[in-house]
């Protein structure tokens, strides 16, 4: 089983020391294996204030903002045999800021702080250069992403730990673990579709709008992308500026976009209609693996993804009507599949309705069960983990989520080998499956065939 590694947050002011020793004790016998931290001194914050951090942290709570408070917090760890690590994994420092690290690692080492997590070469060499006995764990956002950069790290630096950048899929993960079995890993899961190291681009992420970067992945397919051979387009002299406009355009359709724009031509009668019915049925029947052709139980059927479904249901329908000369089969199966998606989460819905009285209440339990149940699914990337013996912990965010289930539910699993069918319900959210677990299945429709048991 992995380790249970904690992340400690709170500022001095919000604790006393009953309330540390207490703090430590509830964590301990929870049973957590390793701590870290973050540090905000009062001659650093009382100069950046908590604009700029020395850790990637902009609240006070989020951080020990004191000498005694640490080295007391240092001291607790240490009673129960257990190591605390120190971050000093900010974005950046400058010649400004750097000093005040360097006494940063001089109390850490004061006070027996174990290790310190970090991301910046120039942290590294400067502990090379004092000789820190302490361990040194390579944080995630020093990224990361090759096995180059690995045995760069290993070859001029005494590492304890890499942590591996949140982008990587399970593939260059399980790549990584095996190049390098004597070299303990951790990995980060659940992040949000930003292939941008930690979200370092131009966008702000939320889960509940989704806002998104530059580099858009949606239904799993990437919408926009910057042009690598864009001097390419333009010096070509072969090509009109008509043309080059053309290579340049990055409107995107999706899916059911491109089919409503094809019925909607259908029913102007724009185009040739046999020539619209031929590419309306190659879309309908390319488009059947598709995994989420399913109506998703998390959101109301009036969402823009249900209606999406219940209106390919519609088109595939129209299809089934025309002379086919693709597997009629196929489609007949998708169709069948589809009807049961649709017709199983409304049957399911109006008998909730009725058990507790109203639709308003329904919505709350929605809720609930969502934050809660914190994707079960996920727990198949738990599982896949759990047997590379040089990975140490799967770090997961903690944001609106009750992890406690989370991780009873995969020592569960691990020690009787099972999983229960409470674990599997009409609760789950494709959305927020990771899309690399079809790396794990091979079969892309897997998530579909377990929604259609339900």
């Amino acid at each position: 089983m992995f380790k249970k590694i904690v992340g400690l947050w709170f500022s001095s002011k919000w604790k006393n020391a009953k309330d540390v020793w207490d703090y430590i004790k509830s964590m301990v016998d929870s049973w957590a294996w390793e701590f870290f931290t973050w540090y905000n001194p009062s001659y650093w914050y009382e100069k950046f204030w908590f604009e700029v951090s020395p850790n990637g942290r902009f609240a006070e709570h989020e951080q020990i903002t004191d000498y005694d408070t640490l080295k007391q917090i240092v001291d607790e760890v240490h009673k129960y045999n257990l190591e605390i690590f120190a971050n000093l994994n900010a974005w950046y420092y400058t010649s400004e800021t750097f000093p005040l690290i360097k006494k940063m690692i001089e109390e850490f080492i004061e006070i027996w702080v174990d290790g310190i997590i970090c991301w910046n070469i120039d942290i590294l060499e400067y502990l090379k250069s004092i000789n820190y006995k302490g361990k040194v764990n390579i944080s995630t956002i020093l990224a990361v992403y090759n096995k180059e950069a690995i045995r760069f790290f290993l070859e001029n630096y005494k590492i304890n730990k890499i942590i591996l950048s949140r982008e990587i899929t399970l593939k260059e993960i399980e790549e990584f673990l095996n190049e390098f079995p004597d070299v303990n890993f951790e990995v980060f899961w659940e992040w949000d579709f930003c292939r941008y190291n930690n979200w370092l681009c131009f966008a702000e992420h939320k889960y509940w709008s989704k806002d998104i970067c530059t580099v858009v992945v949606n239904d799993l397919i990437i919408k926009k992308k910057f042009k690598a051979d864009y001097k390419k387009i333009i010096l070509n002299s072969y090509s009109s500026n008509l043309e080059k406009i053309n290579d340049f355009n990055d409107n995107y359709l999706n899916l059911y976009e491109e089919i409503l724009d094809l019925l909607q031509k259908l029913d102007l009668w724009i185009d040739d209609k046999g020539e619209i019915n031929e590419r309306l049925v190659n879309i309908i029947y390319n488009s059947r693996n598709r995994i989420d052709l399913f109506f998703d139980a998390l959101k109301p059927i009036c969402s823009e993804h249900n209606q999406n479904i219940i209106n390919y249901l519609k088109w595939l329908n129209y299809v089934l009507t025309l002379n086919l000369d693709v597997k009629k089969d196929e489609l007949l199966s998708l169709k069948r599949e589809l009807d049961n998606s649709v017709k199983s989460w409304i049957l399911y819905l109006s008998k909730k309705i009725q058990e507790i009285g109203w639709e308003t209440k329904l919505k709350a339990l929605e809720v609930k069960n969502f934050y809660a149940k914190s994707d079960n699914l996920n727990l198949y990337s738990y599982l896949f983990f759990s047997k590379f013996k040089n990975l140490n912990t799967v770090k997961f965010p903690t944001r609106w989520r009750n992890y406690a289930e989370k991780i009873a539910l995969i020592e569960d699993v691990l020690k009787n080998w099972k999983v229960r069918d409470e674990n599997i319900d009409r609760w789950i959210s494709l959305e927020r499956a990771h899309y690399d677990l079809t790396y794990l299945f091979w079969d892309k429709l897997w998530f579909r065939k377990i929604v259609n048991k339900i």
